[in-house]
Formats: C-alpha cells, sequence, structure tokens
C-alpha cells in the first residue's frame, strides 16, 4: 500500500545507524581507548614526554612552566601586560572582535595551557634565544614521543574500528618503531617549508633595523601580509593537521608526503566537519574520563577494602595514613610502595586522555577520508610486502 508519505510503499525492516550516522564511529573509537593496549601505549608516551621533559630542565633549557604564564603575554599572542591593565596587541584582531577565544584559552587546563604555549613561543615575535631551544627541544622530543606510540595506537584502534585482528602492546609498539620516520618528518618537512617562506620577512626584518627601512616595510606591510597568508595555512594546518597526519601512517601505512597531503587536503576541504568531530569528541570526552575515574577509584579503594578485613579497623587507619604520607608508619618500605603503585594506577588514569585523544583522531581521519575521497570506513591497509603487521 502506497500513501503521499510513502509513494513506494516501502517498508523499512531496520535502521543502520553507522550508515545513517557515520560520526557514530567516534563513540566506537572512545569505547576503543578503554583497550588495555591503548591504555598502556598511552601510559608509556606519558612517561616518555615526562622523561624527556626532565632531561631538558636537567640541561638547564627554559622550563614549560614559564611558557603556560605566555600564553596570556601580548608576545604569546593574546593579551598586552601595562600599568593600567591589559589592552589588546594589534597584532592580534581577534582579542576585540572574538573575544570569548581568549576567554577560552583562559580557562584551559593547566597541562593544556602548557602545550599550547610550547606551541606558541616558537611563533612570538620577541621569544628569546633561551625560549626558542627550550620549547623546540621539548617540541621535537614531543613530537618524536608520539610518532612513536600515537601510530601504534592509531594502528591499533584503526585494525579495531574495522573488525580486524588488533596488534598487542608489543606489536603495536614496534609498529610505531618501524613507522615513526614518516610521522615525525611530516612534521619536519611542513617546518622546514614555514622557514623558507618566511625568508623574504626575515631580509624585510634586517631592513627595518633602520628608521628608514622601517618606513619602507610600512608601505608594503599589506603585502606582507598577503605573503604571511601562506604561512598561516601552513602554521594552522600544521597544528591542527599534525594528529591526521599521524593516523594517515597508522591507517594507510603511508609515507610523509601522503601524510602530509592528506592531512591538509582533509583539514582544509572539511574544516566544518573537523570541527563537528571535534566537538563531539569533547562532548564524549566527558562520560568517558568520568568511567575511566569511576574505574581507576573504585579498584584503588576495592583493593584496600579487601585487604581491610584481615588488617582490622586500626591497623587499616594506621597503614592509610602511612600511605598519604603521615603517621608513624609513613616510612616503613611497605606503605611506600603501596604509596607508588596508587600513583602508578593515578598515572594510568592521567594517561587514558592521551589514548583517547588519538583513539578519536584515527576515528576523524576515517570520517574525513570517507568524505574527501569517498572511502569506505572498513577500509584499511593491512598487510605490505615484506613486512608483518
Amino acid at each position: 500500500m502506497t500513501s503521499p508519505a510513502n509513494p513506494t510503499g516501502t517498508i523499512v525492516h531496520e535502521i543502520r545507524w553507522s550508515d545513517a550516522f557515520p560520526w557514530w564511529l567516534l563513540f566506537r573509537a572512545a569505547g576503543a581507548a578503554f583497550s588495555p593496549t591503548v591504555i598502556l601505549l598511552a601510559a608509556l608516551g606519558a612517561v616518555a614526554t615526562w622523561a624527556g621533559w626532565s632531561a631538558c630542565n636537567e640541561f638547564g633549557l627554559a622550563g614549560a612552566e614559564g611558557f603556560a604564564a605566555t600564553v596570556m603575554s601580548a608576545d604569546g599572542g593574546v593579551l598586552l601586560p601595562t600599568d593600567t591593565g591589559t589592552v589588546a596587541t594589534p597584532l592580534v584582531p581577534s582579542r576585540k572582535t572574538t573575544p570569548w577565544m581568549h576567554d577560552v584559552l583562559r580557562r584551559m587546563p593547566q597541562p593544556v595551557a602548557e602545550l599550547v604555549a610550547l606551541v606558541s613561543v616558537p611563533f612570538r615575535p620577541t621569544a628569546s634565544r633561551e625560549q626558542l631551544l627550550g620549547s623546540l627541544a621539548r617540541l621535537a622530543w614531543f613530537v618524536l614521543v608520539w610518532s612513536i606510540f600515537g601510530t601504534g595506537i592509531s594502528r591499533h584502534v584503526a585494525l579495531k574500528l574495522v573488525g580486524e585482528e588488533t596488534p598487542g602492546p608489543v606489536a603495536a609498539t614496534l609498529y610505531g618503531s618501524r613507522k615513526w620516520v614518516p610521522s615525525f618528518n611530516a612534521v619536519l618537512f611542513v617546518i622546514v617549508g614555514i622557514l623558507a617562506l618566511s625568508i623574504p620577512g626575515s631580509l624585510l626584518g634586517l631592513a627595518m633595523r633602520t628608521e628608514w627601512g622601517l618606513a619602507f616595510a610600512g608601505a608594503v606591510w599589506p603585502l606582507v601580509l598577503i605573503g604571511a597568508v601562506v604561512l598561516a595555512i601552513l602554521a594552522i594546518g600544521l597544528v591542527a593537521g599534525w594528529p591526521l597526519m599521524v593516523a594517515a601512517v597508522g591507517v594507510e601505512r603511508g609515507d610523509s608526503f601522503q601524510a602530509i597531503s592528506t592531512a591538509f587536503s582533509y583539514l582544509y576541504q572539511r574544516p566544518l566537519h573537523y570541527a563537528f568531530y571535534a566537538l563531539v569528541a569533547l562532548g564524549v570526552a566527558v562520560p568517558a574520563v568520568a568511567v575511566a575515574g569511576l574505574f581507576a577509584d573504585a579498584t584503588g579503594t576495592l583493593a584496600m577494602w579487601a585487604a581491610s578485613f584481615g588488617m582490622g579497623h586500626e591497623r587499616t587507619s594506621v597503614v592509610l595514613d602511612a600511605i598519604s604520607g603521615s603517621g608513624p608508619a609513613a616510612a616503613a618500605w611497605g606503605a611506600k610502595a603501596i604509596a607508588f603503585w596508587s600513583r602508578g594506577l593515578a598515572h594510568l588514569l592521567s594517561s587514558f586522555g592521551w589514548g583517547y585523544f588519538w583513539a578519536i583522531a584515527t576515528a576523524a581521519y576515517m570520517l574525513l577520508r570517507q568524505d574527501v575521497d569517498g572511502t569506505e570506513l572498513d577500509e584499511v591497509v593491512v598487510d605490505e610486502p615484506g613486512s608483518d603487521r
């Protein structure tokens, strides 16, 4: 029977939500972030990042703590401190037109603020040599570490999303160890391109050391701004597209140039799609982190709860005081060992965010690949001649 609302008389027996809402893949990726392999690789990457940055501190390089404060400074790109308060710098017109963006920056968590500051320091016009060296050393190590572990996580998640056999922690780490060069070089090549295109500006800067040169620069500054659009495209594409570059290597087994071309293509051809996926990911992150925190809290609490049956109330109170660093038994080796393992559990929880980030980046890459290239979501390069998975 037909009707005006259904002229063909077709009866819908089943709805495939994955076809109706392809971005549902982001929810599946969020579930994949709870995989032990993803959590372990994320924890190893976080430890490696901390170790490298600690080494930078030992060598006396400028610390990340100092960079976080520059996010809100004028030469950092947001605010200009004055004796009477803060005013917008003319180099950042969005400070007046879209002030809410800078309000968001102020409310970022401290670790995120430090990372944003690290990324912004090399592009600050007044960054000192020490700040440049410190930020570049940390960023290079950061990119290197996650070129290994991020690629491994991306490979594991991609195969899981398409229903293929997934590599374990060792196999995923080995994959990342073999494919870190394309992931790392993709960033390096874009930076080289930015530096090469900045040479004309540097030559103009030499002339600006004199008043006559400064006057000439003022006259031709519109042309400089037009040229700087290309630099902005590369810089924004590098920062926003870096997760897609890593995912491209994990999903496609691609090289550096393929990672760069696909990341920039997907980012600039589908910016609203990318922004939508990011918003969905942020929304899913709240319950995902809450669930991870609930499991971590329950694990730590129930372990001591079970042991308390044998210890009794009074001894349990003494042990808990010792684990927290107070009480007469605080120096006991056993209490220190339990406190160490408890901190390790807290580290796993804090590392969950990195695993979630790379899992979502992989799903976003696959969705954008479908939007731009028409590639099916279940297509992942599995076999490669002359290598194992």
